[in-house]
């Protein structure tokens, strides 16, 4: 009975939904405004609106809204409507690729579609109209579920009437130019699941953790870029338990490690990215609470320390990354310590750039589906174990840059079939390989920098068909054949070639130009002959130190995207061709050391025609006006020292305002420093004008190179007085520690590259390279009385050489606010009146050298207030010395000593206690006539004889020259001082001192 109950009460039921169906229906079909209307299947109100949308769209690339035109908007393209009313709960719009951007305006029509569930406008990145604002009234659309505004280019707030949007589970705003000061319009969003407001800035909320926190339903937040600041407030308990991605890469988080309390609830989660912040501290054991993890990557942050024993229940994870941070301990214990249920499918494993010790062993055979393993940049020893080669699936291999050895053979590549990248770099491996030995068929990096491959040049080169990218620097090849053709006929499509550092030989092929490497690098080797033609693809082009003749490469087919040529350390002839004016993304340009006469090029119209177009805004090559010059250029570091060039300070670089670095000494340059050099040329730091032929004033407009930190002007005509204002620049009063980058000169080019193809420089403190371009990787200085050339990845002297001129007057008492100043020499000039009171101030002065003048007077007791000087000269002056300048400072518990030596006069000093006056008669006691005429006799024999023997002897060895006057020198600075003062002491009559 109970059963055939039941059985008619489910009838009842079901005939009542029936029937309130029918009811809905037949509703519907009544109202005539409703989605049925007279020519068309969607409703009337709700197409006027769209229309008004299309109407807004300035541009469509793909032609997305071809389809909108008829009565049934439901059809058109990228609309939806619903089956049950007909209204629009649809709008798909994305950019389907990145040149189909929609142009125009969001229009406010938007808002008429208030029954719209889905709304996508992501990577339509010209749709934000001319003020470029995020359109608040999308917060009246509440029945929204998706909103996807991502690749969209707002700038301006974001609107907190989006937290109307209570239905809302999918928010994208992914923008560069938007930015919030409160986020707690978030919290209304309840249904939120996915949140992404990456590269929003940030900076400005306090307690998004908080807020966040309130978002019980969330499953992925991507925060990523946003310059989130530290959040160190203690969360109790998290409701982010359903929290399956979590994106906080590059923000500004500074906290210790175990702090990020309301992450640890996470147990749900899968993708963990930390990267990129300033996290400290050791790895907390709460790690291990993440069981569910798959992905995590603390890149780039401060963590310390080995990996917690506590993460033996990680058994989901994929991907490691622990790059550039502070770990520490044996690479075999760190492996021991990560989940062994993990080890079979673990498929990255990032450790590059830590302090990992020890060496890879037979663990390696055990991670079976490894498909990238980076542990560069570490301090590995020992021998690469064989096992390497059972990893089928390796794509990555990376352990370059440790202190690797041993023999790497064919066993090491049995079954790496799949390998595409392999660096070896930086290591003393030994290639021992089978000439007939084919590598990895998709290998298309392969870096073997600093590992012995010669003496001969590898055969086994000569299999691989793929390899874009090859690094060979240093390979100890020095193979007495040369350089093999084929090599240049299997490398042909080679975007990177780095083979400097060895001993090859030969000559180039006239088949280069065929090539289409980007990068060449043939630096420091033997080639010969000349270089007739360049890659046409060519972007960095290094030929430096070679034994390369003829023309400068810069006139045959010249590439016109070059943006780095080092053509120095050759034997190249000619001029600088005018093709030269071509190269606008040139940036770098060094063919120092060479043998180039003529002028420097002044691109005039002349210039241009001889490329077959003539720009219209040049002017004739007669013409000395700033006008002739044609276009900017994108030059910023010049380098044409010790050539033979003769011309005027060249025009062509005022029209080079990235100008950052220029050397023109050593050649025939004549005429005066232009006065338009401060005002064209602002980012100057660099200028070298040593051993030419300049004359005139020194131009008080040098003043408006604000940054100009190394003037060398030594060995010119220069005439007139020093300006004022000369030391004054910004560049002039930074402090620097000369002695910690004073490195010796290399042998190796000054440019270096790293396998990843950035160029750096090579930098004896950092022999791993780096990740700069620094635009000055050596200078020449003469400073502490002899000439170094300072190497370093940032070469940051701070210098002023005006020395070997003809120089007058003062030296100005505006010289003591230069207080970055390490080196000056004003040496060898015809300046006059005193050393200035307030030359103390100069604390960070190593190598002061102002002899050969015309300075008198005392010298400043402000000397002995610098510390840091290590070299005085004062010699050949008329300067009186004061006993309580070279004695111990009041201030000072130790006495003024510079470390290396000291040059006073060399004639008889005159020294004078604190109250003796310059005019004032010497109370010393007088020789007797026969002892002068012994000593006057005598001096004048030895002076006659030391004349001649040094002359005759020294007249053909240019060497021995060099080394007889340095040791005259050191005897006569050791000597001649304390003999003539003792013989003063001697021959007087005692006084009292005060």
């Amino acid at each position: 009975m109970s059963w055939f109950f039941l059985r008619s009460q489910c009838t009842m039921l079901a005939l009542a939904v029936f029937v309130l169906l029918l009811t809905q229906t037949t509703a519907g079909w009544s109202k005539p405004d409703s989605w049925k209307t007279h020519g068309g299947g969607c409703i009337a109100r709700e197409r006027e609106a769209l229309l008004s949308i299309k109407a807004g769209i300035t541009a469509d690339p793909e032609r997305l809204l071809s389809s909108w035109r008829g009565q049934d908007c439901c059809q058109w393209e990228g609309i939806r409507c619903s089956n049950m009313t007909g209204h629009v709960i649809e709008l798909d719009l994305h950019a389907r690729y990145i040149r189909s951007s929609l142009e125009g305006e969001i229009s406010s029509s938007l808002k008429t579609l208030q029954h719209l569930q889905h709304l996508d406008l992501g990577g339509n990145y010209h749709l934000t109209g001319r003020r470029g604002r995020l359109p608040g009234f999308l917060g009246s659309l509440g029945n929204l579920r998706y909103l996807n505004l991502s690749g969209l280019n707002f700038s301006g707030t974001v609107p907190h009437q989006l937290g109307n949007l209570s239905r809302l589970r999918y928010l994208d705003l992914r923008s560069y130019g938007l930015y919030s000061e409160d986020l707690r319009w978030l919290s209304q969003l309840s249904s939120l699941k996915h949140l992404d407001m990456s590269f929003a800035n940030l900076s400005a909320v306090i307690g998004w953790v908080d807020t966040v926190n309130m978002l019980s339903s969330l499953e992925v937040l991507r925060l990523s870029t946003c310059s989130l600041i530290t959040t160190n407030h203690y969360m109790p308990r998290s409701n982010l338990t359903r929290l399956k991605i979590l994106d906080l890469f590059r923000n500004s988080i500074e906290m210790q490690f175990d702090a990020i309390s309301w992450v640890w609830d996470a147990s749900s989660l899968k993708y963990l990215n930390l990267e990129s912040n300033h996290i400290y501290g050791v790895f907390p054991a709460q790690l291990g609470n993440l069981t569910s993890l798959e992905v995590l990557k603390l890149r780039e942050n401060h963590i310390k320390g080995m990996i917690p024993d506590t993460l033996t229940s990680l058994c989901s994870l994929r991907i490691f990354e622990l790059a550039y941070n502070d770990v520490q301990g044996d690479v075999t214990e760190f492996i021991e310590r990560l989940p062994k249920c993990s080890w079979s499918q673990l498929q990255e494993l990032h450790l590059g750039h830590n302090n990992i010790t020890g060496s890879p062993s037979d663990w390696i055979s055990h991670m079976t589906s490894l498909s990238t393993l980076d542990l560069s940049f570490n301090k590995l020893t020992g021998p690469l174990t064989t096992a390497i080669g059972m990893l089928s699936n390796l794509i990555y291999l990376n352990i370059g840059y440790n202190q690797m050895d041993g023999l790497i053979t064919q066993e090491h590549f049995s079954k790496l079939t799949e390998l595409q990248e392999l660096h070896l770099s930086g290591n003393s491996f030994t290639m021992k390989l089978n000439s007939d030995w084919i590598p990895p068929r998709r290998l298309l990096t392969l870096g073997l920098r600093s590992c012995y491959l010669g003496p001969r040049f590898p055969r086994w080169l000569k299999s691989p068909k793929n390899i874009s990218y090859l690094y060979m620097s240093n390979a100890s090849i020095a193979d007495t054949n040369t350089m093999p053709d084929w090599f240049w006929t299997v490398y042909r499509k080679a975007d990177v070639l780095d083979l400097s550092n060895n001993n090859i030989s030969g000559t180039l092929p006239v088949t280069l130009g065929q090539m289409d490497t980007s990068f060449l690098d043939l630096s420091s080797n033997q080639f010969i002959g000349p270089v007739e033609q360049l890659p046409q693809n060519i972007a960095t082009l290094d030929l430096s130190r070679n034994s390369l003749s003829g023309a400068l490469p810069l006139n045959v087919r010249w590439p016109l995207f070059m943006d780095s040529l080092l053509l120095f350390d050759n034997h190249f002839t000619g001029t600088i061709p005018a093709s030269l004016c071509q190269m606008k993304s040139l940036t770098l340009l060094d063919i120092r050391n060479n043998m180039i006469t003529g002028q420097f090029p002044r691109c005039s119209e002349n210039v241009a025609s001889s490329s077959g177009t003539v720009p219209s805004n040049t002017a004739s090559v007669d013409s000395d006006s700033s006008s002739e010059i044609s276009s900017s250029m994108s030059i910023e570091t010049l380098r044409l020292n010790n050539n033979s060039l003769s011309d005027e300070f060249p025009l062509i670089l005022q029209n080079c305002p990235e100008l950052t670095f220029i050397d023109l000494g050593q050649n025939r340059f004549f005429g005066s420093i232009p006065p338009w050099i401060g005002e064209k040329l602002p980012q100057l730091k660099y200028l070298s004008l040593r051993s030419n032929m300049f004359s005139g004033y020194i131009p008080t407009q040098l003043r408006g190179l604000r940054y100009l930190q190394y003037l060398d002007l030594a060995h010119n005509n220069f005439s007139g007085t020093i300006p004022r204002s000369l030391l004054n620049m910004d560049g002039m009063t930074k402090t620097t520690e000369l002695a910690a980058r004073d490195y010796p000169s290399s042998t190796s080019s000054d440019m270096a590259t790293v396998d990843d193809g950035i160029t750096v420089v090579d930098d004896p403190q950092d022999p791993g390279g780096g990740y700069e371009h620094a635009m000055i990787a050596s200078i020449f200085v003469v400073t502490k009385g002899q000439g170094r050339e300072y190497i370093g990845r940032f070469i940051d002297i701070v210098s002023l050489d005006l020395s070997c001129n003809h120089l007058t007057g003062n030296i100005p008492e505006s010289i003591g606010p230069a207080a970055g100043l390490v080196n000056m020499n004003l040496s060898l000039n015809h300046l006059t009146g005193k050393i200035p009171e307030n030359i103390g101030s100069m604390h960070s002065l190593e190598s002061l050298d102002l002899s050969s003048n015309q300075l008198s007077g005392k010298i400043p007791p402000g000397l002995s207030d610098l510390t840091s000087l290590s070299y005085l000269n004062l010699s050949y002056n008329d300067l009186i010395i004061r006993k309580d300048t070279v004695g111990a400072p009041a201030r000072h518990t130790q006495p003024f000593r510079p470390r290396i030596h000291v040059h006073w006069q060399r004639w008889p000093l005159r020294t004078s206690s604190s109250e003796d006056l310059p005019g004032k008669p010497h109370s010393g006691k007088p020789l007797h006539s026969q002892q002068r005429r012994i000593r006057s006799f005598g001096l004048s024999v030895g002076f006659v004889v030391g004349l001649w023997v040094v002359f005759c002897s020294l007249l053909f060895k240019k060497t021995w020259r060099a080394s007889y006057f340095r040791l005259f020198d050191e005897v006569c600075d050791k000597t001649y001082v304390p003999v003539v003062v003792n013989w003063e002491r001697m021959t007087r009559k005692p006084t009292t001192i005060d």
